[in-house]
């Protein structure tokens, strides 16, 4: 009885929110060369959209609690990078990948709202890859956007690589050509993104799981 007791007593400490500023890239993590540059409302939860691959509107977005987006140029290579860092109230992370996936599966070869004001509708094409060294149930993708904007005809590729730890989501994003050198960069930049997740997810309530 004592015993039964005793361990009633006990009160289990919620998991504390990881800090996202130790779990976001560093400069030296991207690549020699490369330095920090500020992201508008890159420290901002509301008013800011993470999630936006075919288009907004992810249920998941309520339930962020801290985000940090960065962004990484380098004067002597053309190809840029971002990383942004999210946490998730318990469940959310894992409903936002579920989102981002079943999204990427299903995003229709044909105009979307893009749900950016003044932007007109633009053709998604996303094609998902393989990627070695990253967490459990990750998403990767090459994104293929064509339309119009102000009368200009535009084709671009990008990539985007989604992963999660417990209730902490991360996505590595670059936009410019498709050439080996911007996917190369992508895949090591993911990598050390999955590093950090590991080494400072500490207060997830659970690891990686699909």
């Amino acid at each position: 009885m004592r015993m039964a007791l005793a361990l009633a007593a006990v009160v289990v400490a919620p998991a504390a929110t990881p800090d996202v500023s130790h779990l976001v890239l560093q400069p030296t993590q991207v690549g020699k060369g490369y330095v920090t540059m500020k992201q508008a409302g890159g420290n901002l939860v509301k008013g800011q959209v993470t999630l936006n691959l075919c288009g907004t509107g992810y249920p998941s977005e309520r339930f962020r609690t801290t985000r940090l987006q960065v962004n990484f140029a380098n004067q002597n290579v053309p190809i840029a990078i971002s990383n942004e860092v999210v946490t998730y109230r318990s469940g959310g992370a894992v409903q936002a990948m579920r989102e981002v996936i079943r999204r990427a599966v299903t995003c229709p070869h044909r105009p979307v709202d893009t749900g950016e004001k003044g932007l007109p509708k633009l053709t998604f094409q996303i094609t998902r890859f393989a990627a070695p060294h990253l967490l459990k149930g990750y998403l990767a993708v090459r994104v293929i956007v064509t339309g119009t904007i102000k009368g200009k005809q535009i084709n671009q590729t990008s990539y985007a690589v989604y992963q999660r730890y417990g209730n902490v989501l991360s996505g590595i994003y670059s936009v410019g050509g498709a050439n080996p050198e911007q996917l190369q960069l992508v895949l090591h930049a993911a990598e050390q993104s999955a590093r950090n997740l590991r080494r400072g997810g500490n207060g997830a309530s659970s690891g990686p799981t699909a």
